[in-house]
């Protein structure tokens, strides 16, 4: 019986040395990279194309690769990406990815059923920066429709047609949202959301921020070049592959810029830049910003770069000298093509790229009440730049 039960022992031991050479143990994933792509909007058609683009760029990366989406006309879901295939992780019955605690509840179930030991998250959808969007009917009038109530940095639902109302979501709601110290980074695949105000709110969210300054086309991020390298955290690879992407389009599509911002140095900046306020107010109000690059489109220019904006300044050279040196901390990488909408009848000449935007207050923005809203911002109380 001994023996007997030896060689079944044996058996046994051998047809699972067998199984585990057919059927591998799975290694545990190295990272999580969660995408949330908010498109319930003229977007979601993009949304779709951009998901079968990472699906290619994936390739065999031994990462968590997760992306929800919302595009309005089929439930909400949470979807895995892995080998090229796509995955129905989870379906919502109805969610609003304009509100924070949509992004809140989605980044709480990747942190609890995907542990890894790092983290990376695309905030993927329509970009505004800082700017309130009871704002945009003042600031753009053209491209925006007159909204009600709530503000807007990041994401927009239900504006497909004039009249239909949309909300966003608050600045100060996508902070609150997302954990202290969870993500190694944040991307935006957004416009306009490389403001020194919303890098500045994000300071404590991750260790670093990718964003332009700028619009670029609808296509947003070549995810079959980048894919990899966000689920890697080659964040300096994913900069170079967007800018060369769209850089070598020619016409209207070629205009893009990025920036890689390290926001450790953030608080530096801004006591820095406090200093600035504080010893140069009458100048600010008084700035020429006709002289300044702005990066946007508008009526009313709310982005400006913000080292041309110091440098308009004239202030003192030690003071000059070491915000240059707290700014390059902070900026890690930028690069911007020559134009935004270039071959159109108004471009934009980029003469001057630091890779952060900044709001410049003025007395024309007093009535309609915006020097008031930025007054609001983290960036703004901290450094007490106001009108």
């Amino acid at each position: 019986m001994k023996f007997r039960h030896c060689i079944l022992l044996l058996a046994s031991v051998l047809l699972a040395c067998e199984n585990e050479k057919n059927n591998p143990v799975e290694e545990k994933a190295k990272s999580t990279l969660l995408v949330y792509m908010a498109a319930d909007n003229y977007l979601r058609n993009v949304a779709v194309s951009n998901i079968d683009s990472m699906k290619i760029g994936t390739g065999k990366n031994n990462s968590n690769l997760l992306v929800f989406i919302d595009r309005g006309y089929v439930a909400p879901c949470l979807l895995q990406i892995k080998n090229g295939a796509t995955d129905t992780i989870k379906v919502y019955d109805d969610l609003n990815s304009a509100d924070a605690n949509t992004l809140a509840q989605i980044i709480e179930y990747v942190k609890d059923n995907y542990k890894t030991d790092s983290y990376g998250l695309v905030l993927w959808g329509h970009g505004m920066g800082w700017l309130p969007t009871k704002q945009l009917h003042y600031a753009a009038p053209n491209l925006y429709y007159a909204p009600e109530r709530k503000s807007k940095s990041f994401a927009m639902e239900n504006c497909i047609g004039g009249d239909h109302p949309y909300t966003c979501m608050e600045l100060n709601d996508m902070a609150n949202a997302i954990p202290d110290g969870l993500f190694d980074y944040i991307a935006f695949d957004a416009c306009y959301m490389a403001n020194v105000e919303i890098v500045y709110a994000l300071r404590n969210k991750a260790d670093y921020i990718i964003s332009s300054c700028a619009e670029y086309s609808g296509d947003g991020y070549p995810y079959k070049k980048v894919t990899n390298d966000l689920m890697n955290g080659d964040l300096l690879k994913v900069c170079q592959e967007f800018y060369n992407y769209y850089n070598s389009k020619s016409g209207w599509d070629q205009m893009a810029d990025i920036s890689l911002v390290k926001t450790e140095g953030l608080d530096s900046l801004a006591r820095c830049f406090k200093k600035i306020a504080d010893e140069y107010k009458q100048d600010i109000q008084n700035v020429n910003v006709s002289d300044i690059q702005y990066f946007d489109r508008f009526s009313n220019h709310v982005f400006y770069d913000l080292a041309d904006f110091v440098d308009k300044l004239g202030i003192r050279k030690e003071l000059q000298a070491e915000f240059k040196s707290q700014l390059e901390k902070c900026v890690e990488y930028k690069i911007s093509t020559p134009y935004i909408f270039p071959d159109s009848p108004e471009p934009i000449e980029i003469n001057s790229y630091c890779g952060l935007s900044v709001f410049i207050p003025q007395q024309k923005y007093e009535e309609a009440g915006l020097n008031r809203d930025y007054a609001s911002t983290e960036w703004s109380k901290n450094t007490n730049y106001t009108y």
